[in-house]
C-alpha cells in the first residue's frame, strides 16, 4: 500500500488488493443475482415487459403498466436470455455482465492514460473507487438496467478521448451510436450525446456544425427503433415525456414527476453547487430523496484533481479534462432533470456520469503517489482511509448477502416461498393466493411479475386506480361500475402502500374515501390479516 516503485510492478500488493476485492464482490453480486429477483424495479416493469412478451409472443401495448413504453434495450437483453433459459433468474447475470464489461472498459482507459509505470495501478485504482458505492454493487445482483448506462458512459469516455487523438470522423459516428444505444436503455442516458458534443467541440471547433449534425444523425438512427414502438404502441416517440400518450394526462405527469419532493419543492437549492457532496453525505440506499448509498470517494475524489495537478502527467492530464467536462455537463443534466422532478433528483438515474468520476478518481490516487511523502505521507494515509472504507462496503455487501438469505436459498437451506416472503413480504403470498382464471384489479399495488400465469393482474402503478376517475369527476359507484365492466373479478388492495401513498396523496380526501367505498361495493373472500385483502363483488 505504501508509494514508490513497488506500486509499478504487475504484482505490487495494491494490484493484488483490487483483484481479491473486484472478485469477492462481483461473486457476492452473482450469488445476489442468481437467486430469485426480489426487487422493486424488477418486479414493477423490468422483468414484467420480458415476460409479458414472451407469454403474448409479440411486443404489444401495456397500458396499465406504462414504464413499458420506454425505450428497452436491456430489457430485450432479458426477453431473449429467460426465454432461453424459461425462468426470470437468467436476467441478473445478463446485468451483472454489463457491469463488468464497464468495469473492464475503465481500467483499461485509466491504465492507456495513466502510463507505463502508473497505468495498471491506477486502472484498478478506478474500479475500485466504482465499486466501493454499496448500491453500485447492489445493481450487480438485480435485474435492472441502470449497468447498461454505466457501460455506454464508460464506452462514451473512451470514445471522446480516441477521438481527441485521432480527429478521425469514424469516432464521431461511434459517438452518435453510443448515444442512441444509451438513450434507448434509459432516456436520461441520452444526455450522453450531450457531454461527448461538448468534449468535440472544444476538441474540433472548426468543424463544431459538421461533427454535431453527423453525431445527432447517427443517434436519431439507432434510437429509431424504440421511437417507432413509442409512436405506433404508444402515440409518442419519448412516451410519456412531452408529448403524453396512450392513457396519459397532465395528472399523471405530476403523479410520476413529484414536483414537491424536486430540488426546487424540497428548497434544496443550496445542494445545487455542491451536488455530487450532497448526494454522497445525504444518499442512503431506499431513503427518500437520492436513494442511492454511494460511498465516500466515487463523487467527492475529483475535487482534489486541482490540488494534484503539478504531478499529473500531459497524458493524464488529457483525460482529466474529458472526465472534468463530462462531470461539468451531466452534473448540469442533473441539476435541470432534479429541479422540478423528485425522480430526477435520484442519483441512480445519473450512473451514467459515475466512469468520468471513477477515472478522474483514479488519476487522484496517481497524484498522490507522486506527492512527496515528507514531512507527511499523504498518500499512505489517503490510502489507508480507502482501504477502511472497502472493508465498509464489503462488510455491508456481505452483510446484506446474508441477511436476504440468497446464498441460503441457492445452496437449498430455505425454500423458494420462504426466501420470496423474506424478501417482499406478504407480496408473494398474495400472488399465489390469488383465484386461478380470474382478472384481478391490484390496488395500491404496481409490482405483478409472480401473478400467476392463469390470472391477469392490472397493477396500480400510478396509485391512481381509484384516485383517476374520482379526480374527472365520475361517482364512488361509477369507478366500481368501471371496474365491473372492464372483466374485474377481483381486486387486491395493498394496506401498508395505501397508508404510505395518502400521505402524498394529490387528494387526500378523495383517496380516504376508497376505504368506505370499497366496502359498500365489495366484500373480503381473503386476507393475510394484516397487509393485503382480496375482494369480491357483492351477490356473486
Amino acid at each position: 500500500m505504501a508509494g514508490g516503485r513497488g506500486c509499478d510492478r504487475a504484482d505490487s500488493p495494491w494490484e493484488k488488493l483490487a483483484l481479491i476485492y473486484l472478485g469477492v464482490m462481483l461473486v457476492m453480486a452473482l450469488i445476489y443475482g442468481l437467486a430469485p429477483p426480489v426487487h422493486w424495479d424488477s418486479l414493477t416493469y423490468h422483468l414484467v415487459g420480458p415476460t409479458r412478451y414472451l407469454r403474448e409472443g409479440r411486443i404489444a401495448a401495456q397500458p396499465d403498466v406504462f414504464y413499458l413504453g420506454f425505450s428497452q434495450n436491456v430489457e430485450m437483453l432479458y426477453s431473449t436470455t429467460v426465454g432461453l433459459f424459461g425462468r426470470t433468474t437468467a436476467a441478473a447475470p445478463i446485468h451483472l455482465g454489463i457491469g463488468l464489461l464497464a468495469l473492464l472498459g475503465l481500467v483499461g482507459l485509466v491504465r492507456r492514460h495513466a502510463g507505463r509505470h502508473a497505468g495498471r495501478w491506477a486502472g484498478w485504482t478506478a474500479a475500485l473507487i466504482l465499486l466501493s458505492s454499496y448500491n453500485l454493487w447492489a445493481l450487480m445482483g438485480w435485474a435492472y438496467v441502470d449497468l447498461g448506462t454505466l457501460l455506454y458512459g464508460t464506452l462514451a469516455l473512451i470514445a471522446v478521448t480516441a477521438f481527441g487523438e485521432s480527429k478521425r470522423t469514424r469516432w464521431i459516428i461511434v459517438m452518435g451510436i453510443i448515444a442512441g444505444l444509451a438513450a434507448g436503455v434509459k432516456y436520461n442516458a441520452g444526455a450522453l450525446g450531450l457531454a461527448m458534443g461538448a468534449a468535440v467541440l472544444l476538441t474540433d471547433p472548426r468543424r463544431a456544425v459538421q461533427n454535431g449534425l453527423i453525431m445527432a444523425a447517427v443517434a436519431a438512427l439507432v434510437f429509431a427503433p424504440w421511437a417507432l414502438k413509442g409512436l405506433l404502441l404508444y402515440g409518442n416517440p419519448v412516451y410519456p415525456f412531452a408529448l403524453g400518450g396512450l392513457e396519459w394526462d397532465a395528472g399523471r405527469t405530476a403523479a410520476f414527476s413529484f414536483p414537491d419532493f424536486s430540488f426546487s419543492g424540497r428548497g434544496w437549492l443550496w445542494h445545487l453547487p455542491i451536488l455530487p457532496f450532497a448526494a454522497t453525505i445525504f444518499g442512503q440506499d431506499n431513503v427518500d430523496g437520492y436513494g442511492f448509498t454511494l460511498g465516500a470517494w466515487l463523487l467527492t475524489s475529483v475535487a482534489a484533481l486541482p490540488l494534484l495537478w503539478r504531478w499529473l502527467t500531459p497524458r493524464e492530464r488529457t483525460l482529466a479534462r474529458m472526465a472534468g467536462m463530462f462531470i461539468a455537463v451531466l452534473w448540469a443534466f442533473w441539476i435541470a432533470a432534479g429541479w422540478s422532478s423528485g425522480v430526477g433528483i435520484q442519483t441512480r438515474l445519473m450512473i451514467m456520469a459515475f466512469p468520468a468520476f471513477a477515472a478522474a478518481g483514479g488519476l487522484v490516487f496517481v497524484g498522490l503517489r507522486r506527492f512527496p511523502e515528507k514531512p507527511v505521507m499523504v498518500g499512505f494515509i489517503v490510502r489507508a482511509i480507502f482501504v477502511a472504507t472497502l472493508a465498509l462496503t464489503f462488510f455491508d455487501a456481505a452483510g446484506t448477502l446474508i441477511r436476504d438469505r440468497a446464498a441460503a436459498y441457492l445452496f437449498g437451506e430455505i425454500a423458494l416461498d420462504e426466501y420470496l416472503y423474506e424478501n417482499t413480504g406478504a407480496y408473494a403470498n398474495a400472488m399465489v393466493s390469488l383465484p386461478a382464471g380470474s382478472q384481478v384489479r391490484l390496488m395500491y399495488e404496481p409490482r405483478s411479475l409472480y401473478c400467476p400465469e392463469t390470472v391477469r393482474c392490472l397493477p396500480d402503478v400510478l396509485f391512481d386506480h381509484w384516485l383517476r376517475p374520482r379526480l374527472a369527476g365520475d361517482s364512488a359507484e361509477a369507478v366500481f361500475e368501471s371496474y365491473k365492466a372492464a372483466g374485474d373479478d377481483y381486486l387486491l388492495v395493498f394496506h401498508a402502500l395505501y397508508d404510505q401513498v395518502l400521505t402524498v396523496s394529490r387528494d387526500r380526501a378523495l383517496d380516504e374515501e376508497f376505504r368506505t367505498a370499497i366496502d359498500a361495493a365489495m366484500t373480503p373472500v381473503w386476507t393475510d390479516g394484516l397487509r393485503y385483502t382480496l375482494y369480491g363483488w357483492k351477490n356473486e
